[in-house]
Parts: structure tokens; C-alpha cells; sequence
């Protein structure tokens, strides 16, 4: 998803930043992920059935690898547009085909805080309870990670 798509879909208004996982593990993820597809393509059986198994699962690492610079955050002028961990293994298959759907909007005067292992997200509902969105911020860089508590200071600072 775009910039402007995430400004168009969601009321979020203009993107100012995109988080993502911190560089150093995706590169790091990369490089792990073709070896492991190189020793699966040298040392593949023989028999083709193995052999397209492994194929497969060549297949399946490339994916992930794909994936991994996918953008968890979008830092908007009035709220966060976060990417939601599936739950289930269900969600997580439908969420490698249907990625867009597991977005949403939330807005930063509903935002209470993100918990201590950046797996979380906690926000007020309309109706007075609060809400957990399920976050994949763990491998996020530092820094990023105090642009999202900054961004959220901010707007509470300059809208009280």
C-alpha cells in the first residue's frame, strides 16, 4: 500500500513516516534466507517428489523474504494506520494474500500506549473500554520506535 492510498483509504490524513522492520534484520533475514534456499536447491533429492517439496519450500522462503520490508506503521497527521498480526494460522494465510485488509485506523487521541514488548497496541473504544490491536514492532528500529510515542505527545500537546 502507497502513501496516498494509506491517505485516500483511511481519515487519517497526509503519511509523515513509515516504520518498518529495522534494516539490519532484513538484510540479515535476506542473506539467511538464500543461503537456506541455495542448500535446499544444491542438496535436493534425487526422486522428484522430495524434489518439488523442496522447490516448494524455496518458494515459501523467497515470500517471507518478500514480506519483510512490508510497512507495520504509517505515521499519519492524526492517528497511526497499523498493520494487525493475524492470530491465527488461518489469518496469517489470508493475510499473505489479502495484506491490505489488515490495516486500520487509529486515531491518536485514542491511543493509551504501546505495551513493554511492542506486541500491542492500547486504545480507547467510542464506548469507554479499551481495545488491543496485536502489533509485530519487536524487530522495529529504536528510533522508530520513539517517533511513534513522539508523535503521539505531540499531538496530545498541540490538541488539548
Amino acid at each position: 500500500m502507497t502513501k496516498q492510498e494509506v491517505s485516500e483509504r483511511f481519515s487519517g490524513g497526509k503519511v509523515r513516516h513509515e516504520v518498518c522492520t529495522h534494516k539490519g534484520v532484513q538484510w540479515i533475514g535476506r542473506i539467511i534466507g538464500l543461503l537456506v534456499c541455495v542448500l535446499l536447491i544444491k542438496w535436493a533429492p534425487s526422486d522428484v517428489g522430495n524434489r518439488i517439496l523442496c522447490y516448494v519450500l524455496v518458494v515459501c522462503i523467497m515470500w517471507w523474504m518478500h514480506g519483510l520490508d512490508e510497512v507495520l506503521v504509517y505515521i499519519c497527521e492524526r492517528g497511526f494506520v497499523l498493520k494487525q498480526r493475524p492470530s491465527t494460522l488461518r489469518d496469517y494465510f489470508h493475510s499473505v494474500i489479502c495484506h491490505d485488509e489488515y490495516y486500520m485506523y487509529v486515531a491518536f487521541d485514542t491511543v493509551v500506549g504501546f505495551t513493554e514488548n511492542w506486541k500491542e497496541l492500547q486504545a480507547v473504544s467510542p464506548h469507554g473500554g479499551i481495545y488491543v490491536v496485536p502489533l509485530d514492532l519487536q524487530l522495529a528500529s529504536y528510533k522508530d520506535k520513539l517517533r511513534l510515542q513522539e508523535a503521539v505527545r505531540y499531538y496530545r500537546e498541540n490538541h488539548e
